[in-house]
């Protein structure tokens, strides 16, 4: 199935913030009025070119308002350096947040922007030892680095992967811990989550069942949904032609239909 351009026109994503936050959340703003759910995440929770996206539909499924703080491209480094984005999310009776962007985490090897956090800002000391053949001045996105240090060498990047998979795991930990409400943690991927490491251009270098385990007793689930059809319905969605091909690794409608259906009926328990 091809994605249309003939419906190009822009979604009005009305971006608002939130307590002061310094960071830019899909709209239309919602009224902090408790009780209310969060959701956490990258380009899965915002929803781009998509008219609804799942949180929405959540919403209307569960009769409670339902904030959408999805960041594309966001790791688990943009909330926790935004007290606005923080409070909004622990004043939250549910919060669920996504499992995605391990590789944009500031770690031992490389440090990340705070709030745009696919972008590579340098190289530590411990980098540059470990890999001395590298260029670092030509990289600017997490994911171009890691596909270079694969590339050199992939004994070296399992170095690099297993700190920036435990760096991860410390920051999810901090952050679920800042949380008041119930927290639930979402998979929302076209594949299942993998037992060993894949490295793909599009899918998450880092995660894998075993790396998400040790958060379980942290939290009140772990959602996985991986929709029949990632792409159904995408022939719906408003995308401006020159974006096409970013749309095409995108959930399609039905894919956002499908999880906020799993996610509305996990999480309606915790807010009776």
């Amino acid at each position: 199935m091809e994605i249309s351009s003939a419906r190009d026109q822009a979604i009005d994503y009305a971006p608002c913030r939130y307590n002061g936050s310094r960071l830019w959340f899909r709209g239309p703003r919602k009224a902090l009025r408790p009780p209310y759910v969060v959701c956490l995440g990258g380009s899965g929770v915002y929803g781009r070119y998509v008219d609804r996206p799942w949180t929405a539909a959540l919403e209307t499924q569960i009769g409670c308002t339902v904030v959408n703080l999805g960041v594309e491209n966001a790791g688990i480094d943009a909330y926790l350096s935004d007290p606005g984005a923080l409070v909004t999310a622990a004043n939250a009776q549910v919060v669920v947040i996504q499992l995605t962007c391990s590789h944009n985490t500031s770690n031992r090897f490389y440090s990340v922007h705070p709030r745009r956090n696919d972008r590579f800002l340098k190289a530590s000391e411990a980098l540059t030892a470990l890999y001395p053949e590298m260029d670092f001045t030509e990289v600017h996105f997490t994911r171009h680095l890691l596909a270079r240090l694969r590339s050199i060498c992939p004994e070296r990047f399992n170095v690099v992967a297993r700190e920036a998979r435990c760096a991860w795991q410390a920051r999810m930990r901090n952050l679920i811990g800042q949380m008041n409400g119930a927290v639930f943690l979402l998979w929302f991927d076209s594949s299942p989550l993998s037992e060993t490491v894949a490295f793909s251009p599009e899918g998450e270098p880092f995660l894998t069942r075993s790396a998400i385990t040790p958060l379980d007793p942290h939290v009140r689930a772990i959602l996985e949904v991986v929709p029949s059809d990632w792409r159904a319905g995408q022939e719906d969605m408003r995308v401006p032609s020159l974006e096409l091909a970013r749309a095409e690794h995108l959930p399609g409608p039905a894919a956002h239909d499908a999880v906020a259906r799993l996610v509305a009926h996990a999480i309606i328990p915790a807010l009776q």
